[in-house]
């Protein structure tokens, strides 16, 4: 039963992170963020380790509330820095490497007083599905559940938004309420697997991407759901390797951490072609 779970969560997570990357890189309309790059996870994974440390007794369902007020609030404060700079692409990506920084940085801080209470804190830096259990169904399947309906919902709406505010207003989208609901719900989502399995960078960034391209169109309502087919795909599929291969010479590395080893590579080239021009 564990490899099965294992296996639905890694699936259930792969959909959620790369359908919360589309969603976020169509409403703000810049192709080089997700909810890493943001900073949503690593605010989610300081409110779920202060909750740790502030309370005697947590459940799941305390522990996901928590991370879903902390990567909310990160991912708040990446944007409305950024909306102060210029709101441009790299303005994104400034402040969210530096909400990122900071909620890291207090993460390891925190660590060394909730290890000791949390066994497996430590490998949520770099998120791990070692801690593959029934009791994490139910948070994994809301998560999952919300960027679907995020989907049904918001897929047209943020075509519309892509082509400018002032396009969507006359046709009848208000941008500010959905990029608003998009937040709300890309966060949210996102947070949700940040508590249960942590931080796995990048792979929100890599999916869109792929799936345009493959694609040919920046369609949303066509390339979501091969986007999301697609981190599921990736994300099982290191996992798995990482379980039954690597773990045989080296021990097992966490998913997380592979997925960003492959997955910053591939942002340093979208900044540096987004930097000079090269794509739009």
């Amino acid at each position: 039963m564990y490899r099965l779970y294992r296996a639905l969560y890694t699936i259930l997570a792969g959909t959620v992170l790369a359908a919360s990357g589309c969603i976020l890189q169509a409403s703000l309309r810049n192709p080089l963020v997700d909810h890493y790059v943001l900073g949503t996870g690593s605010g989610a994974l300081f409110a779920v380790y202060a909750t740790l440390l502030v309370l005697d007794h947590v459940t799941l369902w305390i522990i996901s509330l928590a991370a879903a007020i902390g990567g909310l609030s990160a991912l708040a404060a990446t944007i409305l820095i950024a909306e102060s700079i210029s709101g441009s692409d790299i303005a994104y990506v400034l402040s969210g490497i530096g909400v990122t920084s900071l909620f890291s940085g207090l993460s390891v801080l925190l660590l060394y007083y909730v290890s000791s209470r949390c066994g497996y804190a430590s490998l949520m830096l770099t998120g791990t599905f070692i801690q593959s259990r029934l009791e994490n169904l139910p948070y994994a399947l809301i998560a999952a559940i919300l960027v679907v309906l995020g989907y049904v919902v918001l897929a047209k709406r943020l075509n519309v938004v892509m082509l400018g505010d002032d396009h969507a207003a006359q046709l009848g989208v208000d941008p500010g309420l959905t990029r608003l609901l998009a937040s709300i719900i890309a966060g949210v989502s996102a947070s949700i697997i940040v508590s249960q399995f942590g931080v796995i960078g990048f792979l929100g960034l890599v999916t869109p991407h792929t799936a345009r391209f493959l694609l040919k169109t920046s369609d949303n309502r066509l390339v979501i759901p091969p986007a999301m087919a697609l981190g599921s795909l990736l994300l099982f599929t290191t996992d798995t390797l990482s379980r039954s291969l690597v773990a045989r010479v080296v021990g097992e590395v966490p998913a997380g951490a592979v997925i960003s080893a492959i997955g910053a590579p591939f942002f340093l080239v979208l900044l540096v072609r987004r930097f000079r021009g090269g794509f739009t």
